[in-house]
């Protein structure tokens, strides 16, 4: 199921992100435009997102037919500007009507029990998990191939000119065209981000720590977490058990017992409580081919650990 993007409105806290999808070199004169910018007037009374986003293709064009750069103040035709810096200098314009509408993220959020399949500007697909959130830039395939995710999904990524950037929990992974599936969950105690490729290569490595990266190839696992200078070894996986999702599949591998309930959660809708606290650690292995029905696992689960269940307004309580 194809998922409209919902805007995520970006305010003047958190340009600090807007200013990031650039490359370093390129990230303070973005700043100084954007401060030229202000004295240039309120925005076109009737500038809508479609104005803005047909202003950004024909900048886009023009940057990739090599379109004639702008000329600063006291400097011949050789400027030296690069392309990008022709872009920037352009943007003034499309702050001018559109500032607010460049700095809203498009973001897709996907709720639970239900399964998404997106196409990114440059022509990549996503395909994502219950209950995982998307999002990036405006600016995506203008100025940067960069994408944030909290959950779990699947990318088909396009060979570009720009690297292709999967911002996680304090964790990157970069690549040029490839596939490959990554597991980020926030809300999961170890905060552990989990990279499996299927094609390709991918770069993984701590968001503060880019020296400290692992390459992945075909067939390879790494996982990272909060507590690690550097993601595990990259080793051989089934990669089939680890994208089970895509079929529906349900595959717990020494899971905790608060994580196993999570994926419940996201899969079937429904809220369980765990009222057995001192239990939530408990680990568990389990694989279900298609499961129907949460109760088909929560029958299970409770049988294996000597705990009982029963239906609450919302889903489910479990206790001991």
């Amino acid at each position: 199921m194809n998922k409209v993007p919902r805007e995520k409105n970006e305010d003047a806290s958190s340009r600090g992100d807007f200013f990031a999808q650039f490359p370093p070199d390129d990230r303070n004169r973005m700043k100084e435009i954007w401060e030229l910018s202000a004295d240039a007037g309120p925005p076109a009374p009737h500038s809508s997102e479609q104005e803005v986003e047909s202003a950004l293709l024909e900048v886009h064009g023009r940057i990739r037919t090599g379109g004639r750069p702008l000329k600063r103040a006291g400097q011949g035709k050789k400027n030296g500007w690069t392309k990008v810096r022709w872009w920037l200098a352009a943007a003034v314009v499309l702050l001018v009507f559109g500032a607010g509408l460049l700095l809203k993220s498009q973001t897709i959020s996907v709720p639970r029990g239900e399964l998404a399949t997106v196409t990114l500007p440059d022509g990549s697909t996503v395909e994502l998990n219950s209950g995982s959130q998307l999002w990036y830039s405006r600016l995506f395939g203008y100025t940067n191939r960069t994408v944030h995710l909290d959950g779990e999904a699947f990318f088909e990524v396009k060979e570009g000119g720009s690297p292709f950037i999967v911002s996680t929990q304090q964790s990157v992974v970069r690549v040029t065209g490839t596939q490959f599936n990554i597991r980020s969950w926030s809300l999961e105690p170890s905060r552990t981000t989990e990279v499996t490729v299927t094609e390709g290569r991918v770069r993984f490595y701590p968001e503060d720590l880019p020296e400290h990266s692992v390459m992945l190839r075909e067939g390879e696992f790494s996982s990272w977490s909060e507590n690690m200078k550097q993601p595990l070894a990259p080793r051989s996986v089934s990669v089939d058990n680890r994208l089970g999702w895509r079929k529906q599949k349900l595959m717990f591998n020494e899971q905790p017992l608060v994580v196993i309930f999570q994926e419940l959660e996201r899969r079937f809708d429904v809220d369980i409580e765990l009222t057995a606290p001192h239990m939530a650690g408990e680990t568990l292995s389990a694989f279900y081919a298609r499961p129907k029905h949460v109760e088909t696992v929560l029958k299970d689960i409770c049988r294996v650990k000597g705990l009982r269940y029963s239906r609450t307004a919302n889903g489910y309580r479990v206790y001991k």
